[in-house]
């Protein structure tokens, strides 16, 4: 199965990492990536939907974490049995594939049970203590199509009457044939006419002729005035009636009461469950089957692939970043404290945004810039320097910026402002909590948490609210706040400061005590 490649932001995604995202995915799909996708975390921001929206772009999909789910080690190309198929067919198809289990679905690929190796063993096994010279007696009733299928018959008369569980071989003299036989019964025999008329007159429901043997005019009358199925075959009477006996339907076979799991379902989870079984159908909310999960596939399960953009703090990546194989960062903050086990790519620039350096990539490799691509990376540069006017803003930001632009026919200005008042015209609707978190970044300090949150807005009154709710503390200098006018960067103007701000936190009488 081929592993995707995923390119991901931080938690609380804004526009420059969705953004950066969807654009450095763009890039390595044209260098002939075939399985990069893009992704998100979270939900996505008003003015992220609006500038994907801008330029008919269906934003990157939400992955939550980076934990190993069913769906990345499943077998998805499933080989699977209809319940109305045989045994037979069943055995054939798990020795072709090497399989010990099969899934056996229904007309609408709903899973029923599964059929295993122990099952036609099981049916073997009843062959062989069953009185095999005179009868085999199945636990369901025999199935027409099956039989035919089975016998590679040619049927040369349909009949009318439903088949029974009962195969008689009709190797016996007349008088002992109608004793054994019963109402219901299919019968195998040769070319003895006098076994067949007997079996057709006593209530046999269908004829097996075996060896290619003529069938007469008289049998066939016979067997139509009693409504009996006629059927030749080439198969000699023994491997005949073996055949009849793997004719049974997976339906019949199967086991019912079989666990499942889903494509969402983590891997750990499941874990469990397919040690106590050797493989496990894969179903979607309907349950119909999209794959099967075998132990070697938990055996030969490989990490998700991913890149992280616009950060390379570990707090700031989604959940299961540690069980992933990181690939690359491309990032424009500090250097922080994800490691690897070996060299990957690894680009951070002091400019204003990832969106930046993004777009530099395409014009290292020669690659044009697409104009909706151009479009977002753009949205990226500016929602990340306040519209080119952030103290991170570098004239590197400012020429990108232009070049931008121009390939996506907007105006610098007016493009900026659209993308803020998106951005702020739901911040009085939304909850006390989800305004304050909404861009969140976590960073650690000498194994410490600290957490540093923005908000953009002209209102004042609606952040100082949140505060309050959320922190129950009013938004002035008391002590527990501070109101410094001017700090519009946290890259530039506030995290330089943590280890200071540390510190300070540790020198604090409480901390010593």
């Amino acid at each position: 199965m081929t592993r995707p490649i995923y390119i991901i932001g931080h938690k609380h995604s804004d526009m420059d990492s969705v953004a950066s995202a969807y654009a450095y995915a763009r890039l390595l799909q044209l260098q002939g990536g075939k399985h990069v996708t893009p992704a998100r975390s979270g939900e996505l921001r008003p003015e992220v939907d609006f500038v994907f929206k801008r330029f008919h772009i269906e934003p990157p999909q939400v992955l939550s974490d980076l934990y190993l789910q069913v769906r990345d080690v499943m077998e998805s190309n499933v080989v699977a049995i209809h319940t109305s198929q045989s045994l037979l067919e069943a055995t054939q198809l798990l020795q072709k594939h090497s399989y010990r289990s099969l899934p056996v679905i229904d007309a609408h690929k709903q899973v029923q049970g599964v059929i295993t190796q122990e099952d036609v063993a099981k049916q073997f096994s009843l062959q062989l203590t069953s009185e095999f010279d005179s009868f085999v007696d199945h636990f369901a009733p025999l199935q027409r199509e099956n039989v035919v299928r089975v016998l590679k018959g040619l049927v040369l008369l349909e009949g009318q009457r439903e088949l029974g569980q009962r195969i008689l071989v009709a190797a016996m003299e007349s008088q002992t044939l109608r004793t054994a036989l019963e109402p219901g019964d299919l019968v195998v025999t040769g070319d003895l006419q006098s076994a067949q008329a007997t079996a057709l007159e006593h209530g046999a429901t269908a004829l097996v002729v075996t060896d290619g043997a003529a069938v007469t005019e008289r049998i066939l009358a016979l067997a139509r005035e009693h409504g009996a199925m006629v059927i030749s075959t080439t198969y000699r009477t023994f491997t005949a009636v073996r055949l009849l006996s793997m004719s049974v339907s997976a339906q019949a076979m199967m086991k019912r009461q079989v666990p499942i799991c889903h494509p969402e379902d983590y891997l750990d989870d499941i874990r469990p469950e397919l040690l106590q079984h050797n493989a496990l159908p894969v179903v979607d909310s309907k349950r119909r089957l999209v794959g099967y999960l075998s132990r070697t596939d938990l055996l030969n399960a490989r990490p998700k692939q991913v890149y992280l953009v616009d950060h390379n703090e570990r707090s700031q990546a989604v959940d299961g970043i540690e069980e992933a194989e990181l690939l690359g960062i491309i990032d424009h903050h500090r250097v922080a404290d994800i490691s690897t086990s070996r060299p990957i790519l690894f680009r951070v620039e002091p400019v204003g945004s990832t969106s930046t350096i993004i777009a530099t990539f395409y014009q290292e490799e020669n690659i044009p810039l697409p104009p909706e691509v151009a479009g977002i990376l753009l949205g990226g540069v500016l929602s990340d320097t306040l519209v080119l006017r952030s103290p991170t803003c570098t004239p590197r930001d400012k020429r990108i910026a232009t070049e931008l632009a121009a390939l996506a026919g907007e105006d610098v200005e007016q493009f900026g402002q659209e993308i803020f008042a998106v951005a702020t015209s739901i911040l009085s609707t939304q909850p006390a909590e989800q305004l304050l978190t909404a861009d969140f970044k976590e960073f650690v300090i000498e194994a410490s948490r600290y957490a540093i949150g923005t908000v953009e807005t002209v209102n004042t009154a609606t952040l100082e609210r949140a505060v309050a709710q959320v922190l129950g503390v009013p938004l002035e200098t008391n002590g527990h706040t501070a109101v410094v006018d001017g700090l519009v960067s946290r890259k530039k103007q506030l995290v330089p400061f943590l280890p200071r701000i540390h510190e300070a936190m540790e020198a604090l009488p409480h901390r010593r005590g």
